[in-house]
């Protein structure tokens, strides 16, 4: 059995302190996720014949057939412990066993192919069955932790073993509408037990080939962000990196739940750290990751300190300074917006920073600054004038 493993500079991504990091680090730690995560795929055949092998397991035999399970060609003679399967193991998330393929046949031959395609239809049949009930019938959320345990994970395994073709594209939608309910559930036992499973299926799903799945599962991951944030902080980097680059999807309605699911993000993890992973996307990434990177930044700036903005501003800087000079307007005008909220900040003290602008980047910086406070000063006088 192959078995998946994050290599070194990603696995550093799930338990690392953001403060001892600089940018070089984080951006070879990036690359090593991105590496990882293209490789990574929980839709595994292994798990369909997860209920055969429970069979096996308890009666010694092929029901019907005397055959013993390392005799049975469906299973290649391999079965995780205890019967489980990778998505029911907790403790081997990040290596998860890659697609077998089957080195005999489905069935056996006297069954023919004429069984072996009545079989097919019917597996067909109850596929779309269940994909159509889930929408039409959706599940509640039940009271107890075993049963509600027990429903993630069966939601879970069918995201990650969804077959192909629009049949499966509507049991994926179907699952993803229950997850998104399960994500508005503050039910402490299931996010202890299925959160990095969810997390690594729901970021693998933002590569679906139905651009509807793509933007309901970053609407699941927003709902995740908004309600269990705090359990993304050894996951930030997967997670800004994944989200960001499903702003280069062809889809509008992508791109809005991608955008949506980053202003969720950067109110949710810590501004230092969500800063520090984002400085060098800024200065490595192309139009349009780099417009998101540079937004999210800024809303991540208006969250933070003086003190630590004052000490990261050798990192943001150069970048910012570098889209200010970008040939698209959009990201000229988000870099001066950013250094606007760098200014709202610290200030004057910001000034020395910026050296290097032109006389007349420097007038139109010195504008919107201006526009800004003033901005500011009116919304404060409205306060103070309705108060009274």
């Amino acid at each position: 059995m192959f078995i998946f493993t994050i290599p070194p500079s990603a696995c550093s991504m799930l338990d690392y302190d953001s403060e001892n990091l600089n940018s070089e680090e984080i951006y070879s730690s990036l690359r090593g996720v991105t590496e990882a995560i293209q490789n990574f795929s929980f839709r595994s055949q292994e798990d369909l014949m997860e209920p055969l092998r429970r069979d096996v397991k308890r009666d010694g035999t092929m029901s019907g057939t005397g055959a013993s399970l390392d005799s049975d060609p469906r299973l290649g003679g391999e079965v995780l412990e205890g019967g489980r399967t990778a998505l029911d193991n907790k403790t081997s998330l990040l290596n998860t066993p890659s697609p077998r393929s089957f080195s005999g046949p489905r069935f056996p031959a006297l069954k023919g192919a004429l069984f072996e395609d009545g079989v097919e239809r019917l597996r067909d049949g109850r596929r779309q069955e269940c994909g159509e009930n889930k929408i039409l019938n959706p599940k509640s959320f039940p009271a107890g932790p075993a049963e509600q345990l027990e429903l993630v994970g069966e939601l879970l395994k069918e995201l990650s073993q969804s077959p192909a073709g629009e049949r499966g594209a509507e049991e994926r939608r179907g699952t993803l509408l229950e997850l998104l309910k399960v994500a508005r559930e503050d039910s402490q036992v299931v996010w202890e037990e299925h959160f990095k499973t969810m997390l690594l299926l729901l970021l693998e799903t933002l590569g679906d080939k139905d651009h509807t799945i793509r933007a309901l599962a970053l609407r699941v991951l927003k709902e995740i962000l908004r309600n269990q944030p705090a359990r993304f902080k050894s996951y930030a980097e997967l997670t800004i990196m994944k989200t960001l680059e499903a702003h280069k999807d062809s889809h509008k309605e992508v791109v809005r739940a991608a955008e949506e699911a980053v202003s969720t993000l950067a109110g949710s993890i810590h501004p230092e750290q969500c800063i520090k992973v984002l400085c060098p996307i800024v200065q490595t990434a192309d139009y349009p990751i780099n417009l998101a990177a540079i937004k999210m930044q800024t809303r991540a700036i208006e969250r933070i300190a003086k003190e630590p903005l004052h000490q990261l501003l050798p990192d943001i800087i150069p970048g910012l300074l570098q889209g200010y000079d970008n040939t698209e307007s959009s990201v000229r005008k988000a870099s001066v917006f950013c250094l606007v909220a760098i200014y709202s900040v610290i200030g004057e003290e910001l000034k020395p920073y910026l050296a290097q602008l032109t006389g007349s980047k420097m007038k139109l910086l010195n504008l919107y600054i201006k526009r800004a406070q003033t901005s500011t000063s009116n919304s404060s006088s409205s306060s103070d004038i309705s108060s009274y």
